[in-house]
């Protein structure tokens, strides 16, 4: 066989075609490089970081709201949030030498199942997820965090963590729940003041970075600055114009109004008619914050400022002002009252049907006579009943701090043909908001100023400055201060003369109207059967402090405003008036402390009424007998309790007995003669 000859020529072929590899190879290799350094280096960066660390998002506590004095209504609480790590729970589960092979994620799913109230197969599918934090549950109860932590000690779980965070907590469960609103997990405030001063009250948002070793396990903690985290954990707290005590009165008589009506819906607001502060403001349906995700949406809605209905009687006070504004009427001007009349195609009758002859215009606020309001609309005419109306507010937002206020509905008078002039009078063909309502009224109630309503009194930042201060705004003057005078001289007659009696509170001068309007059907319309039944009034009537509406959605059985949102008028502002030391003006129909006295005896001093004894979070209540009703009602509201009387002068008999340990809220019924 012939040797192969290798001449120069073919190595230098050879070496040059090995050049050419290596050149291709070195290529090939600078080119990845320049992909992986330049292309992708950055997200291989973040990869082989997040590979060694945990990154945690937290929020600081949100801002506290509270009453005007400074009562809590919405804190914010320290409490443990559940994650897992799934990386280190699954490579823990992989035994070593001479160790039992343990199903970590079974166990940990069997035994957390029944305690975090989630299916063992929703927990074993995170648990062998791939990554390092997964959360399992928020904001864990304290109970339920001490059961979860004694789960995982004696089971040995590995894996499963817990994290301090922020939960929103409202310190009087349901009261005021569609005015403060709620917060989501996120530390959002999803409804009321919580929405609309979110970025008031919501904390900061800090991260956490944790260090972990191929395990998953922690090695080592890396927090944002701590004098950073320190100011933004300084949140700002906001008081409010709602007085607490007030509020808690008026919840009561919403609750009991519901149950004694049973109505589909209300609304109660107190406001101070010379400033436009909301005192109280509640409706029902209501829900607690605390657990809001349990209670129909529906419960949410704030009818204070939400719902929109024809006001009905209510709405006359302010016709007749408009009337004599015009000079179109005085209150002595006679009226005719034929008990119908007949507009156009439409007739409209009185309540009852029947007329009273010859009476004057202030006797037709008094008795709510329909007629009469008809033939002092159809002075107005539309253009001057719309015009009006607008200048009072209505068809227009108040411009109240809380979402979701409505704007009530007005017609345009070109739109308006007879019929409608004539039952605008009598408060029908118009929509309102029981707030809208109610501070019409307070221009009546305060000499003719029309105020934006508030209910933010104050925001205080965490050294103490007043960042924000609600105040007194006057959006114009609508009336006279004659005018005004007119009118609350007939808005009392009606209480103590007409239709509102039920409103009356002895000693006291009261000045009000009823209301009584059919509800619209949903197609169009009235709803047969179904009403709105209403009272709005103020008190004293000659130096009016506080203003009151009240609104029951659709009650069964009695339905007329009289009959059932006048007496929770004159009950609930009688509790608030002795609350408030707001002496009687006269004594008529009340019995003087002489009279009780046999001739020849002297005046002694009054004894001290007993005191509620505070018992952990409850109340021992004393045996009040021999006291008046005035002295235990000021007593009761001491630790949240109701009064609820039968009979007058001196208590005698009370259930529950003297020495009975109560709850706050509950009712104390006492009999007095």
């Amino acid at each position: 066989m012939k040797k192969e000859k290798f001449t120069l020529a073919d190595s230098r072929k050879r070496l040059t075609v090995l050049s050419g590899l290596v050149l291709v190879l070195f290529l090939a290799v600078a080119i990845k490089l320049l992909y992986i350094q330049v292309i992708i280096g950055t997200d291989l960066g973040k990869r082989a970081v997040t590979q060694v660390t945990n990154k945690i998002r937290r929020h600081t506590p949100r801002g506290r709201i509270v009453d005007r004095n400074g009562e809590e209504l919405a804190v914010s609480i320290m409490v443990h949030s559940l994650y897992v790590n799934p990386d280190e729970m699954n490579k823990s589960a992989k035994p070593g030498k001479n160790q039992e092979i343990r199903d970590i994620p079974r166990i940990a799913a069997q035994k957390l199942a029944p305690v975090l109230n989630i299916s063992e197969a929703s927990l074993y599918e995170d648990f062998t997820l791939k990554g390092q934090f997964v959360w399992i549950k928020r904001m864990l109860d304290p109970k339920d965090y001490e059961k979860v932590a004694r789960v995982i000690k004696e089971n040995k779980l590995p894996g499963l963590h817990f994290i301090s965070e922020s939960k929103r907590y409202y310190t009087k469960k349901s009261m005021a729940a569609q005015v403060l609103g709620f917060v989501g997990t996120d530390d959002s405030g999803l409804s009321g003041l919580e929405l609309a001063l979110d970025s008031i009250l919501k904390g900061a948002e800090t991260r956490q970075t944790k260090m972990v070793d191929a395990m998953g396990r922690t090695i080592a903690d890396r927090n944002t600055d701590p004098d950073e985290t320190k100011e933004k954990t300084m949140v700002a707290t906001v008081y409010l114009t709602i007085d607490n005590k007030m509020q808690f009165v008026i919840e009561d008589a919403l609750d009991d109004a519901m149950r004694r009506t049973n109505a589909a819906g209300a609304a109660v607001l107190i406001m101070d008619p010379h400033t436009g502060a909301v005192l109280a403001m509640g409706s029902r349906p209501t829900f607690d914050p605390n657990n809001f995700g349990e209670y129909p949406a529906t419960s949410w809605l704030n009818r204070a400022i939400s719902m929109i209905y024809e006001p009905g009687s209510v709405f006359k006070p302010i016709v007749g002002t408009m009337g004599l504004s015009e000079g179109l009427i005085t209150p002595d001007t006679p009226i005719n009252d034929l008990g119908s009349i007949r507009i156009a195609d439409r007739v409209i009758s009185n309540w009852d049907g029947s007329g009273m002859g010859m009476i004057k215009f202030e006797d037709v606020i008094k008795y709510s006579v329909n007629t009469g309001m008809v033939q002092l609309g159809m002075k107005l005419g539309a253009k001057r009943e719309i015009e009006w109306a607008k200048k009072y507010g209505f068809g227009t937002a108040t411009g109240i701090e809380l979402p979701s206020e409505e704007d009530g509905i007005l017609y345009d008078p070109k739109d308006m043909y007879e019929p409608d002039i004539a039952t605008l009078a009598i408060g029908q063909g118009i929509a309102v908001t029981p707030l809208q309502e109610l501070r019409a009224i307070c221009a009546i109630a305060n000499g003719g100023e029309l105020l934006k309503p508030y209910i933010i009194d104050r925001v205080v930042a965490p050294n103490g400055e007043v960042i924000r201060r609600g105040k007194k705004q006057v959006v114009r003057n609508v009336i006279t201060p004659e005018v005004a005078a007119q009118m609350r001289t007939m808005m009392e007659k009606v209480v103590s003369e007409g239709g509102g009696k039920t409103a009356r509170i002895q000693g006291y001068r009261i000045a009000g109207k009823t209301g009584t309007a059919q509800k619209i059907a949903e197609g169009g319309g009235y709803a047969p059967g179904k009403y709105i039944a209403s009272f709005v009034g103020f008190v004293p009537a000659d130096k009016p402090q506080y203003a009151m509406l009240v609104m029951l959605d659709t009650p069964r059985g009695a339905f007329y405003g009289s009959q059932v949102s006048a007496p929770i008028f004159r009950d609930t502002l009688q509790q608030i008036l002795v609350a408030k030391g707001i002496q009687p003006g006269n004594s008529e129909g009340l019995p003087s402390f002489e009279a009780h006295l046999k001739p020849g005896q002297k005046e002694k001093p009054l004894a001290a009424v007993p005191s509620l004894k505070p018992k952990g979070d409850n109340w021992v209540v004393p045996d009040f007998s021999g006291f008046d009703a005035r002295a235990i009602t000021r007593e009761l509201q001491k630790g949240q309790l109701t009064l609820e009387p039968y009979g007058s002068g001196k208590a005698y008999k009370q259930r529950p007995a003297g020495g009975t340990e109560v709850e706050p809220g509950t009712k104390i019924e006492i009999w007095f003669k």
